[in-house]
Formats: structure tokens, C-alpha cells, sequence
């Protein structure tokens, strides 16, 4: 039995569906990502496996129990999420923020230890941040502020971690290091990792497994090599392409003909 999965899983909005019957198995201690084109569902799913959005029929289940029989805190204990367009009570300052990816660890009065101390500061650590605690959140660039979102994703030390384009606004640079800090994450603690990526290129080279969806359908999943072909880009995303290998890493590599 994995820790997350969903059976017949339908979501939407309003009255339109854009998850429609879907069954998903995130693979334990595997990072995975989810790709395809805009508006194929992407975000939706994901918001479904962390019980942002509650379904339409079918279940989510968290450790072989549907998630939304579960109390709150409970669920954040073992389940991390960093939403695709999250924001900040006003006035916040950094230290502030990333602090409060400790509250599900803590009892009713809040009490601060040394253990949330060390998160927070590993953290900080983690994502280059730790110079920025002391500046409103609302005085940084696009770059640093997600950075700070990641490290209060981080900071909740999770053994699940759900993650909606965290790449967004971050340069190549800080783009890589964050995977590659993911990717450490997981190969030392065996944490899950869910990533919702539009870089096809950067999903094959640090990521196990893809889910690739289109018109809210999972079209193709498995390892990068065995998923990621140019029939398969061409279907998802309509661009015609040669797959490659990677000339670092040897993973597949998308160039747009």
C-alpha cells in the first residue's frame, strides 16, 4: 500500500469538471512530476491530493484513509504542500513566515524547541534565505519571496511534500539548485515529492517518475526514459520535437524542431 493515492477521483469547478475519474499512485521515496500542457489539470490534481479541493466522487486516501476524515493537523504532520499562488498576511516578515510551517508540530500554547528552531534554520539554510529573515515579505522579488515559500514548505518537515511549480520566478540558476535540493532531500530522508513542472527538460533529469495528463486524463506515466518520446510531446503539448539524450545526465531532452 503507498502512503497517497486516488481512486475514481473527479474535481472541478463550479459546473465544469477537469479531473474526471482518475486513479493516481504516488510512488513512496520517489520524486515525481507532473507535466502537460496549460490547463490540462495539473494543478488540479495536485490540489485534490492535498485536500484543497474536495472531490466530486471518488476519494483521496492517506495512509489507507480518506483524507478528508482526517483532522487538519493530522494531515499536515505528514503532508507538506506549497500552493501554486500562496500569499502572505501582510506586514509578515520572513523569519515569520517560514516559522509557520512549524505550527503542526507544536502543541496548544505554541511553545518554541529547539528541534523547531533547527528546522526553520536548515530551511533557511536550504533555499539561500536565511540573510532575508528580518524584510517584509512584500519587499522582496518575485525569486526571493518563492524561495521563502519553499522554505516554509520545507520548514514543516514532512514526509510527503507536495510541490505547485515551485520554479515559478526563479532564475536557471536558482531553478536547478532548488531541484537539485529537492533531489538531496529525498535521496537522505526517502521524503516523497510531488512536483507540478512545465520544464520538461529539468522533470527528466531530476525526477523519477512523470505523470503526464492532457484534457484531465493521465496519458502516459513511468520513468522519464520510458515516457518522455516525441509522440508523446507532440500529443501533450502539440510541439513537434527530437528526444535526445542529455548530454550530462543521459535522461531525455526535448528539442523543438
Amino acid at each position: 500500500m503507498t502512503r497517497l493515492r486516488a481512486e475514481g477521483l473527479t474535481l472541478g469547478y463550479d459546473d465544469r469538471t477537469v479531473v474526471d475519474n482518475l486513479d493516481v499512485t504516488v510512488l513512496d521515496g520517489k520524486v515525481t512530476a507532473i507535466v502537460g500542457a496549460n490547463a490540462c489539470g495539473k494543478s488540479t490534481l495536485l490540489r485534490g491530493l492535498a485536500r484543497l479541493l474536495l472531490p466530486r466522487s471518488g476519494s483521496v486516501l492517506l495512509d489507507g484513509k480518506a483524507l478528508g476524515d482526517l483532522r487538519t493537523i493530522d494531515v499536515a504532520k505528514v503532508l507538506g504542500l506549497l500552493p501554486q499562488t500562496p500569499v502572505a498576511p501582510d506586514g509578515i516578515t520572513v523569519a515569520d513566515l517560514v516559522s509557520r510551517g512549524r505550527y503542526p508540530h507544536q502543541g496548544w500554547f505554541r511553545r518554541w524547541t529547539d528541534g523547531d528552531h533547527d528546522a526553520v534554520s536548515r530551511a533557511l539554510d536550504a533555499t539561500d534565505t536565511a540573510e532575508l529573515i528580518d524584510r517584509p515579505i512584500r519587499e522582496l522579488s518575485g525569486g526571493q519571496r518563492q524561495r521563502v515559500w519553499v522554505a516554509m514548505a520545507l520548514a514543516q518537515d514532512t514526509d510527503l511534500l507536495l510541490l505547485d511549480e515551485p520554479t515559478t520566478y526563479l532564475d536557471i540558476n536558482h531553478q536547478v539548485e532548488l531541484l537539485r535540493l529537492l533531489r538531496k532531500l529525498n535521496a537522505e530522508s526517502g521524503k516523497t515529492i510531488v512536483i507540478v513542472m512545465h520544464d520538461l527538460n529539468l522533470a527528466c533529469r531530476y525526477c523519477d517518475h512523470v505523470i503526464a495528463m492532457s484534457n484531465g486524463a493521465i496519458v502516459a506515466e513511468g520513468a522519464p526514459t520510458d515516457v518522455v518520446t516525441a509522440e508523446l510531446v507532440e500529443k501533450v503539448f502539440g510541439l513537434s520535437c527530437v528526444v535526445v539524450p542529455d548530454p550530462i545526465a543521459g535522461t531525455p531532452m526535448v528539442v523543438p524542431t
